[in-house]
C-alpha cells in the first residue's frame, strides 16, 4: 500500500510538472544560431516520382497550374543572435544574418499547350516568366522590450542592405499558327535586369567593394510584437513589420533582346531540300555561325556593361502585419496556436522607383496553425501547417532542451500549390542551436 501511494504521488507530481513552467522553460541569456533552407514547386512531388511506374501526366500538371502558372520558390536565411530575456523584466538582443529569396514563375499557357494541345487557345499561346525575381539582403537588428506578469512587448529595429535584386518578369515567348496560310510564327522577348552596387562582370573578388556596398546603402524597418494572456488558457498577440527607409542599388546590368519570325510549311520543306544539296563551303559557313552563336550565349557576352542609374533602384524587405492566438488549457503539456496575416512583397515599389521598370508589388495572405506536445519542456514535438510568403508548408519539429543547451530541428513538405504541399513537391529543413543559462 505504501509503495502504491508513493508511486501515485510521484506520478501526480510528474503530471503536474508537465502542465507548468519549470527550470527548463526559459533561459535568461542565450546565443542562438539558426539555419533554415527551403525549396518548393507546384509541378511534381516526391510521390509522383518515387514509385514503381512513373507517369508524368501533362494534362494533370496543366490543371494544377491553371490559376497562377508554375511557381518555383527557394529561400535561405541563416542568422546568429545574442540576447537576454528576463521574466517580468528586460528583453534586449542583437542579431546578424542574411536572407536570400528566389522565385521563378512560368505562365500556365505553356503547360496548357503541352498537356491539352491548342484547343480553345485560338491557335496561339504565350509563355511568360511572371513573378520571376531574386532578392539578397544582409541584415543586422537590435531588439528591446519588456516582460510583465501577463504580457510581452518587443520592438525590433533592423538595418538591411540589399546586395542584389534580379527581375525577369517581362520575358516571354509567343507562338501562333495560321491555318489559312499554312504557316506559323513566333515572337520572343528576353528582358532581365540585375540591380547591384558592384560590377558583377568583375566577379565577386573585390571584398572591399562588397563591404562598402553593405555599409553605405542601408535601409531600415521596424517590427513590433505584443502578446497578452487574455485568460489562463488563452494568449493573444499582434505583430507588424513596417518599412521606414529603403536600401538602394545604383548599378543596373541588363539583357534585352527581341526575336520574331514567320515560316510557312512549304518554305521549311524547301529549305531542307536546299540544305541536303549544299556544298562543303556552306557547311563551313554554318560551323562559323554556330561558333558565333555559342559565343553570343556566353554569359559574359550576354551581360552588358553596368549602367549607373540616375535614380538608384530602391527596395524594401516584405511588409508584414498579423494577429495570433495560443490556446493552452493544459499548460505547456499541449498547446495549439494560430496566425493570420498579410504580406506585401516589394512594398511602395511604384512610388519610390518612379521611371524605373520594376517588379510588381505582390500581396498575399499568411496563415499558420500548429499543435505542440511538450514533456516537462525537455522534449517537445510540433506539427504545423502554414502558408507563408506564398508557400504552403507541412512541418514536423523536434526540440530537446536541457536549459544550458537547446537543439531544435525540423523538416517540412511544401509547395506553392496546396495539394502538392502534401506530396513532397518541395522540401524544407531548419536547425537551431541555442546555448545559455
Amino acid at each position: 500500500m505504501k509503495k502504491l501511494l508513493i508511486s501515485f504521488v510521484l506520478f501526480a507530481s510528474l503530471i503536474g510538472a508537465s502542465f507548468a513552467e519549470n527550470f527548463f522553460s526559459h533561459r535568461f541569456f542565450e546565443v542562438k544560431l539558426d539555419v533554415p533552407v527551403e525549396v518548393s514547386n507546384n509541378l511534381l512531388g516526391l510521390t509522383d516520382i518515387f514509385k514503381k511506374d512513373v507517369v508524368i501526366d501533362l494534362a494533370e500538371i496543366a490543371d494544377n497550374v491553371a490559376d497562377k502558372g508554375a511557381a518555383i520558390k527557394g529561400n535561405i536565411a541563416p542568422a546568429l543572435s545574442i540576447g537576454i530575456d528576463i521574466p517580468r523584466g528586460l528583453i534586449l538582443g542583437v542579431k546578424v544574418g542574411a536572407e536570400a529569396d528566389i522565385g521563378v514563375g512560368l505562365s500556365d499557357d505553356l503547360f496548357e499547350f503541352l498537356g491539352k494541345g491548342n484547343v480553345g487557345m485560338d491557335n496561339k499561346y504565350k509563355m511568360g516568366t511572371e513573378n520571376t525575381y531574386a532578392d539578397l539582403f544582409a541584415t543586422a537588428s537590435v531588439n528591446a522590450g519588456w516582460n510583465t506578469k501577463k504580457s510581452r512587448l518587443e520592438f525590433t529595429g533592423t538595418a538591411f542592405s540589399a546586395l542584389a535584386h534580379f527581375d525577369a518578369s517581362d520575358t516571354y515567348a509567343k507562338l501562333y499558327i495560321n491555318d489559312k496560310e499554312n504557316s506559323f510564327g513566333y515572337e520572343a522577348n528576353l528582358d532581365a535586369k540585375l540591380y547591384t552596387n558592384v560590377n558583377v562582370n568583375n566577379g565577386f573578388d573585390d571584398i572591399n567593394a562588397i563591404l562598402n556596398s553593405i555599409t553605405n546603402n542601408m535601409g531600415f524597418d521596424l517590427s513590433a510584437s505584443y502578446k497578452r494572456d487574455l485568460f489562463r488558457f488563452l494568449t493573444i498577440g499582434a505583430t507588424a513589420r513596417i518599412p521606414l527607409a529603403p536600401s538602394k542599388l545604383s548599378l543596373c546590368t541588363s539583357v534585352s533582346s527581341k526575336y520574331s519570325g514567320e515560316y510557312s510549311i512549304e518554305q521549311m520543306l524547301g529549305t531542307e531540300s536546299e540544305n541536303e544539296n549544299s556544298s562543303g563551303d556552306v557547311e563551313e559557313e554554318t560551323e562559323e555561325n554556330e561558333a558565333s552563336k555559342e559565343a553570343a550565349f556566353d554569359p559574359k557576352n550576354m551581360l552588358g556593361d553596368p549602367v549607373v542609374l540616375a535614380t538608384p533602384y530602391a527596395i524594401h524587405r516584405p511588409m508584414k502585419i498579423g494577429i495570433s492566438a495560443n490556446f493552452h488549457p493544459f499548460g505547456s503539456l499541449l498547446t495549439t496556436s494560430g496566425y493570420l496575416g498579410l504580406g506585401i512583397r516589394h512594398p511602395f515599389a511604384s512610388a519610390i522607383n518612379s521611371g524605373i521598370d520594376i517588379a510588381n508589388t505582390d500581396y498575399y495572405v499568411d496563415y499558420a496553425i500548429a499543435g505542440r506536445l511538450s514533456l516537462w519542456n525537455i522534449i517537445s514535438f510540433e506539427l504545423s501547417h502554414e502558408h507563408m510568403d506564398e508557400v504552403y508548408k507541412n512541418a514536423f519539429a523536434l526540440s530537446v532542451n536541457i536549459r544550458l543547451v537547446e537543439v531544435d530541428a525540423g523538416v517540412s513538405l511544401q509547395s506553392t500549390n496546396f495539394t502538392k504541399s502534401f506530396t513532397g513537391a518541395g522540401l524544407g529543413a531548419f536547425a537551431t542551436v541555442a546555448i545559455g543559462f
